[in-house]
């Protein structure tokens, strides 16, 4: 019998929402008005969240603790700034920056009548990081074909490795583990996977601990994955 890896899921329809009348958001995670005693951060990962934003609309959110915040777009392009210029980053790129606390980041969508998409992810950064913003980190969507591509790696700044890659049906792969310890965190953005014997459809979440190597395989064609591999 094959032992299975320590895990949980975080089923989609189960993540926490909030609305307003210019933005909706899902988070994995408890975040800002979603509170949740059964949804805590994992470790060093504080928070992943779906947010849609409505268009011309601006969200600003605060940064309860030293932290970097990643915003990966899904559907359009999003303007992000902290203290300098809005930063414009398209699909098929991704921004980061490290917040002090009670530093906020605004996110602003620059289209007047389009709705956009976009991921913005929480973590806890290296104590010693000395940078407060990467620069703006490109793929193409060609890279994701050729399995799990790595966005981000890890740094001094930055304790988390980001990958993305787009499957076919019954296209497998395996991540090992950088690091005994580390946390995996799986996101399914479109398409279904099964993942050390679990099964994830579009929006379902799961982490894993402690594993030597998440093996993965897709259950659907044009199925995109999110692996997230965050130091313990």
């Amino acid at each position: 019998m094959m032992l299975q890896t320590p895990g949980r899921i975080y089923l989609a329809d189960q993540h926490g929402t909030h609305c307003t009348p210019h933005s909706s958001r899902c988070s994995v995670f408890s975040f800002g008005a979603y509170q949740d005693a059964q949804r805590p951060a994992l470790g060093r990962l504080l928070a992943f969240n779906q947010e849609t934003l409505g268009g011309g609309q601006q969200l600003t959110l605060d940064a309860p603790q030293d932290v970097g915040c990643l915003v990966l777009p899904l559907t359009g392009a999003i303007q992000c700034a902290v203290s300098a210029e809005p930063v414009q980053v398209e699909v098929e790129q991704v921004w980061v920056s490290r917040l002090s606390a009670q530093q906020s980041v605004t996110l602003h969508n620059p289209f007047p009548e389009d709705a956009v998409q976009f991921l913005h992810i929480w973590l806890e950064p290296n104590q010693t990081a000395a940078t407060q913003l990467a620069p703006v980190l490109a793929y193409t969507f060609e890279e994701l074909e050729q399995g799990l591509a790595r966005v981000m790696d890890f740094s001094d700044d930055w304790p988390f490795a980001l990958l993305l890659g787009r499957f076919q049906g019954r296209q497998e792969t395996a991540h090992p583990v950088q690091q005994p310890g580390n946390l995996i965190f799986a996101y399914a953005l479109a398409g279904a996977f099964e993942i050390e014997g679990r099964l994830l459809h579009p929006n379902d979440g799961l982490a894993l601990w402690p594993t030597q190597a998440a093996e993965i395989e897709a259950l659907s064609n044009n199925a995109l994955l999110l692996l997230l591999e965050v130091k313990g």
